[in-house]
């Protein structure tokens, strides 16, 4: 999907929403709250402890990139000097090793952000769905009809409701 093609199924979905909160409010009282979602991310403590993780994983896969860029400086550098004095075979095989070499690096860049992106799956997993149930619960205890996560831009207009960011950090803990 194009993000044209989800802002508009976006803009859909909240159109229908609050075309049913008013058909709603005519039957019930319809309460509405906001978080932004992405500053709790950051508040949570073992949030920390992924970043670090995070960045130590990062530095590992560098460092593998470093040393085959290394390597693969050191076979153009050593073809280089050698040029003259190699036959055209030994040319040819040299290219080929380089061509290939530069093959695997790109294939390795690709897996590092590939493993990069699910190691950050992996240590976010636990956050999101902690905090998810945090927002649950504090949207039930205040019987709230609807909870707008502010950081990812789907809420277009705003004329009050409920802030349940301080509600939700007191559930989690967090100061």
């Amino acid at each position: 999907m194009n993000p044209t093609t989800i802002m508009r199924k976006s803009i859909l979905i909240i159109c229908m929403l609050f075309a049913a909160s008013t058909a709603m409010k005519a039957q019930n009282s319809v309460k509405l709250g906001h978080i932004d979602r992405q500053a709790l991310m950051l508040m949570l403590p073992e949030r920390k402890a992924a970043e670090t993780k995070m960045q130590e994983f990062a530095k590992t896969l560098d460092d593998r990139l470093k040393a085959m860029g290394q390597e693969y400086q050191n076979k153009v550098t050593d073809a280089q000097a050698k040029a003259e004095t190699m036959t055209k075979t030994e040319q040819q095989v040299a290219l080929r090793e380089i061509q290939e070499l530069e093959q695997r690096i790109s294939d390795a860049q690709d897996k590092a952000k590939e493993d990069l992106a699910k190691q950050e799956n992996e240590l976010l997993a636990p956050m999101i769905e902690r905090t998810n149930k945090a927002i649950k619960d504090v949207a039930a205890e205040g019987h709230f009809t609807y909870i707008f996560d502010t950081s990812t831009g789907v809420v277009l207009f705003s004329d009050g409701g409920t802030d349940i960011l301080p509600l939700v950090k007191a559930k989690l803990q967090i100061p």
